[in-house]
């Protein structure tokens, strides 16, 4: 039986995960790599591997090991641990608050990002005629969520990425939202949100954003938004189960729930006064039940770690090697989806292919881990990646010549 199996509750709170971790067959010993901002070995798998595939999926921070443990812990202790879990939940949402310039109030944490979508989809007053803008290229849950609810859908944009004036031209007095994605899954395109609030000003629309590649790598400016959805498995260091709903109380303080549990309604501990519904005027009334409670422990210890090193300076690392990725990319001659231009991108880069599963499964076998499918094999670069790493990439797509 493992040394863990026989730890009592206060020992398990007393170890140092991370040095206990490290020293088992489930870590790499890496040392960090020039140029990162965390060190390579303060995650799980990355001993033999380049990781280069954050927008699909990041690797595991060594600490959210403990961070889970400390969860098991607290869940087994009756109310006190119960306790210790809203209190990491509101610290959690405090964090995602500061990344967005919003209170925690305005936070939710729902299971997912199209179940922030959802909300909003439902909690609209739709009126005859009304309609929603949305890329063509946009990712499936912002295009599909819609038409499941009967609404008509403008789908824009002639090309991968839909612009700026194909939205305008697309807008009208019945159009109730502007939905899209801060970064695009498929080309790693950042949108001008700020251009994108003009023009949701001059309909009457709300803006309805997608942060879920942005989040915690670029900034994020909530106040120009309505609502904001995120997942948590990517950029922010997450995992599955838990997604970010803020919605923004200075432009859009009526949205309320369509369906209520016990956590949306203010608490009457009399249960004989329990007789009409009182909503909790924060967002988590859209949280209706218990959130998922080890997935928001794996992802607030994860928010501190890419708090300690700061979101601007996470954008000026993964700028910095996006363009010597695109620099080594244009001198091998591969068509790019993402523009150079560093206001336009963030940590994905995009490259045109009809092979992207081919590519990326030769990838792979050489020990980088990209992302294929849609006709583009993606390249993501995170505050974990170096110069190292973008080189490594660069010389086996050069290697496998799939695109001379």
């Amino acid at each position: 039986m493992s040394f863990l199996a026989h730890c009592s509750s206060e020992q398990f709170r007393s170890l140092d995960f991370e040095l206990l971790l490290a020293s088992s067959d489930l870590v790499g010993g890496n040392e960090m790599g020039a140029g990162s901002l965390i060190p390579k070995s303060e995650f799980i798998g990355l001993e033999n591997v380049t990781h280069l595939a954050a927008g699909g999926e990041t690797p595991v921070l060594i600490s959210n090991a403990a961070a889970v443990t400390r969860f098991m812990v607290d869940k087994g202790v009756g109310m006190p641990g119960r306790d210790r879990m809203f209190a990491t939940a509101t610290r959690a949402r405090e964090r995602l608050a500061s990344l967005l310039g919003a209170r925690s109030q305005e936070i939710a944490l729902l299971w997912n990002a199209t179940a922030g979508l959802h909300a909003v989809a439902i909690g609209i007053d739709w009126r005859p005629g009304d309609n929603v803008v949305v890329g063509a290229s946009e990712f499936a849950s912002l295009l599909h969520i819609w038409q499941a609810a009967g609404i008509e859908l403008r789908r824009v944009g002639a090309g991968p990425c839909a612009t700026l004036d194909e939205v305008a031209d697309a807008v009208d007095l019945h159009t109730r939202a502007i939905v899209v994605s801060h970064v695009s899954y498929l080309t790693g395109v950042r949108s001008d949100l700020a251009a994108l609030r003009e023009i949701a000003d001059r309909c009457g629309a709300r803006l309805v954003v997608d942060a879920s590649h942005s989040l915690g790598v670029v900034p994020v400016d909530g106040s120009l938004c309505d609502v904001v959805v995120s997942c948590c498995y990517k950029w922010l260091l997450g995992t599955h189960g838990v997604g970010v709903f803020f919605v923004n109380s200075k432009r859009w303080h009526q949205l309320e729930p369509k369906a209520v549990g016990w956590n949306s309604v203010i608490h009457e501990a009399d249960w004989r006064q329990r007789t009409s519904l009182h909503l909790k005027p924060t967002i988590e009334k859209f949280e209706g039940g218990n959130p998922s409670f080890m997935s928001i422990y794996y992802l607030e210890n994860a928010l501190v770690t890419l708090e300690e090193i700061g979101i601007s300076r996470i954008e000026s690392h993964v700028l910095e090697l996006g363009r010597a990725l695109l620099d080594g990319l244009n001198r091998l001659g591969v068509d790019q989806l993402t523009p150079a231009r560093p206001a336009e991108r963030a940590g994905n880069i995009s490259i045109a292919t009809p092979h992207s599963e081919q590519l990326e499964a030769r990838l792979r076998e050489r020990g980088v881990l990209t992302w294929g499918g849609d006709g583009r094999l993606r390249i993501s670069v995170h505050a974990y990646n170096d110069l190292a790493d973008v080189d490594r990439v660069l010389e086996e797509i050069e290697a496998l010549g799939l695109f001379s």
